[in-house]
């Protein structure tokens, strides 16, 4: 983003948010014991005491790896691979993992193969 062009819509913000740093993670992760629904989008996430940190926005089966997989954004302290949390799928409590972020190939070697 050019900050320098001039005036558009959204650069106060763009330049608070720059500024104040990022509030939020994008982040992959693994929904564990799902066997009829996998994330949509839109849930809460939650750490281990219940509290609210974060809503996924997207998720699927993925066929390659065979897991239920979500993206969503989530609170820095608890963005870390590895990291432990609930995701709420048709009213109930699911364990996640954080992943990688492209857990089929994070190295890219496929698309350079």
């Amino acid at each position: 983003m050019r900050l320098g062009k001039g005036p558009f819509v959204g650069k106060d913000a763009l330049e608070k948010q720059i500024k104040e740093g990022i509030p939020n993670r994008f982040v992959t992760f693994e929904v564990h014991g799902v066997t009829d629904a996998d994330p949509l989008g839109n849930e809460p996430l939650f750490d281990r005491k219940g509290n609210i940190v974060g809503r996924a926005t997207a998720g699927y089966y993925g066929h390659a790896l065979r897991k239920s997989l979500g993206l969503g954004y989530i609170k820095p302290e608890f963005a870390a691979v590895g990291g432990d949390i609930e995701i709420e799928i048709l009213g109930e409590r699911k364990r996640a993992t954080i992943l990688v972020d492209s857990p089929y190939d994070p190295e890219n070697k496929d698309l350079k193969a």
